[in-house]
């Protein structure tokens, strides 16, 4: 009996070690212990993650029937590890040597262009974008620098002249201090997408919104700041119509309403997100429609070269780089095409400095907004269908927005001719330069019957939980991408929001 007792403690106190490491975590380097981003670690068939842009990772590892754990990167030898011994630490790649000529036999040499144009030529039917169950996590990040910021109160009709220039000090006050102000802040947010033809349906499992509101310059804070100073000089027992230039926005509008509720409309529609995941699978998955990418659909502007050959989750491809060859050139950058089956599995690119992709300059009219900046890196997996989709794509776009905002009005309504006639006018202008990062990581992706489509249930609305700390607990059961420095600092010091 004490020997069975002993047995079944030794039995538990396994378990118990084993299960404390159902989530690891650890490094992926290279030889020279730099690290690398959007390597694949995966466990079995169904459960995989990337490494974030600083190498880390994070893997929930319980109730996975497996051997071993895969770990790859392009350009790297593919390192195995037995599961038993997957542990929290660092994982070392060491770099492949090529044999792609001993492999590759071909009595014609085959010049860069060749390559693309035939790549272009087999895309429609090397990937697919219809009928398929997605299971997705997607991280937003947006760090944003307030550049200017005015606002002037140009008519009161309850205020003496003396309280009038107060109150425009007060406003001036607030708007020096946002003046060269930075903020970030993150959303993050996971759940199942589902396509057929051009119908989809959705459900957002956990939404999380990672935001400081007290150091948030974003144009909708800094507005909500200075109405709420604005509305402490209007009457609270009165109704208000609310005019923005010459359109009225609202009729009857009390001063106690004003920014009390959320200003985003969008927050907590899944219909929005639902937009956003299927347009990014089409934007990724039909990258060789997309008239923005002048180096596919304007090959004449660029000058294409064979730089070498890599291998991809064991597949050998060509590594083709692109320069402008043409003024009109916009991108630079790398790709990475299948010798095979002429696939994209990997591209590569920035736009070029001093392009834009929108441009619109009315600086006259008050407006002005240039979208530029921009870095696309994506990576294409080959699924069990053998038609090939994105498994990971990272965009970063920098956006400039200046704003001056014709007079907002505040008009009281009077209940009979003896009430006062207050009305407030003042002016807006804002500038702002955003630095916009989106990482969208295919968890799982598999076909899809009809069955399955005409039973899920598409989520119409979603709760978001929002937090102004970082928290490691409310991701610790879902494999997605490890969270970078900024995000496990965020909240923790008066540093934390600033932008990179």
């Amino acid at each position: 009996m004490k020997k069975l007792l002993f047995t079944c403690c030794l039995f538990l106190s396994i378990f118990t070690a084993l299960n404390a490491q159902s989530t690891v975590t650890g490094k992926i380097v290279n030889e020279k212990n730099e690290p690398i981003p959007y390597a694949t670690i995966q466990i079995g068939e169904h459960s995989g993650v990337v490494s974030n842009t600083e190498g880390d990772f994070s893997i929930h590892t319980a109730n996975i029937v497996a051997d071993s754990v895969s770990i790859s990167f392009m350009g790297f030898e593919t390192l195995k590890v037995p599961l038993d011994e997957f542990t929290s630490k660092t994982y070392t790649l060491k770099e492949s040597v090529n044999q792609l000529d001993d492999v590759l036999v071909s009595n014609k040499e085959v010049t860069a262009e060749e390559i693309v144009s035939a790549m272009l030529e087999k895309a429609p039917e090397n990937y697919a974008n219809t009928n398929f169950a997605q299971t997705f996590f997607v991280r937003n990040q947006s760090n944003i620098k307030m550049l200017d910021v005015g606002f002037e109160i140009d008519k009161a009709t309850d205020e003496s002249k003396k309280d009038l220039k107060k109150l425009n000090e007060e406003i001036e006050k607030l708007s020096e201090e946002m003046k060269g102000k930075t903020s970030s802040y993150f959303t993050e947010y996971y759940g199942s997408f589902l396509k057929q033809n051009d119908s989809s349906k959705i459900a957002i499992d956990k939404f999380v919104i990672l935001k400081n509101k007290n150091k948030d310059v974003s144009q909708d804070q800094v507005t909500k700041k200075v109405v709420n100073i604005i509305r402490t000089h209007l009457d609270p027992t009165a109704t208000y119509k609310f005019k923005i230039g010459i359109f009225k926005v609202e009729d009857s509008l009390n001063p106690k309403e004003i920014f009390n509720e959320e200003t985003d409309s969008t927050k907590g529609k899944t219909q929005y997100i639902k937009r956003s995941i299927f347009y990014k699978n089409k934007d990724y998955n039909a990258f060789y429609n997309d008239e923005d990418l002048d180096f596919f659909t304007k090959m004449k502007r660029y000058e294409y070269k064979i730089d070498g050959y890599t291998n991809i989750d064991g597949e050998m491809v060509y590594i083709i780089s692109f320069t402008p060859d043409r003024g009109s050139a916009q991108y630079k950058g790398k790709m990475y095409i299948n010798v095979f089956d002429n696939a994209l599995m990997r591209l590569e690119y920035t736009m070029l400095d001093g392009e834009n992709l929108h441009n619109f300059n009315m600086k006259l009219l008050g407006f002005k907004y240039t979208e530029d900046r921009i870095k696309v890196t994506s990576v294409y997996k080959k699924n069990s269908t053998g038609k090939y989709a994105i498994k990971f794509g990272k965009r970063q776009t920098g956006t400039y927005a200046y704003m001056s905002l014709p007079a907002f009005k505040f008009i009281k309504n009077r209940e009979s001719k003896e009430d006062d006639k207050q009305k407030m006018k003042f002016e807006m202008m804002v500038e702002q330069d955003v630095i916009s990062t989106s990482e969208f990581y295919v968890v799982e992706q598999n076909e899809l019957t009809n069955e399955q489509y005409t039973t899920f249930t598409n989520q119409k609305e979603y709760t978001p939980l929002e937090i102004d700390t970082y928290d490691a607990s409310i991701w610790a059961d879902y494999n997605i991408i490890a969270p970078i420095e900024d995000i496990k600092s965020y909240g923790k010091d008066d540093d934390s929001t600033a932008a990179n």
